[in-house]
């Protein structure tokens, strides 16, 4: 990969991470002004402790998502983006395009998700 094509990349994770982070930041801000608000009425706390959860539920995922990125720009560093990490061939560069953190090609990713989905005892998806 060129290291015009690997900066690009780069810059493109870390714009990411840093967008996630703010969303992350705002929704942590948010949370708490709802646990700040004193409302009185029990249906009212309901309310909030249901919102509450939801966002720290979005933080979570986007978490996740700062950790993916994370370990992409660690394969970038290394050299080793772009390279699946179960069977080692080329990830397809539409693939990366739309999920550039991705470790797996979609092969494998598939094979990964059937994995666990018979560990979890969970029917496969389309199959009863």
């Amino acid at each position: 990969m060129s290291e015009e094509r690997t900066e690009k990349i780069r810059s493109e994770l870390m714009h990411r991470r840093e967008h996630l982070l703010i969303d992350l930041r705002q929704k942590n801000a948010e949370a708490a002004s709802l646990l700040d608000a004193g409302v009185p009425d029990p249906g009212d706390m309901s309310l909030i402790d249901y919102l509450t959860d939801f966002l720290h539920l979005l933080g979570d995922s986007r978490r996740e998502e700062i950790v993916k990125i994370d370990e992409a720009l660690l394969r970038l560093k290394e050299g080793k983006y772009g390279i699946c990490q179960r069977c080692e061939e080329p990830i397809p560069l539409e693939r990366l395009e739309v999920q550039p953190y991705a470790p797996f090609c979609v092969g494998c990713q598939e094979a990964i998700e059937r994995e666990e989905s018979l560990r979890s005892g969970r029917p496969q998806e389309g199959k009863l």
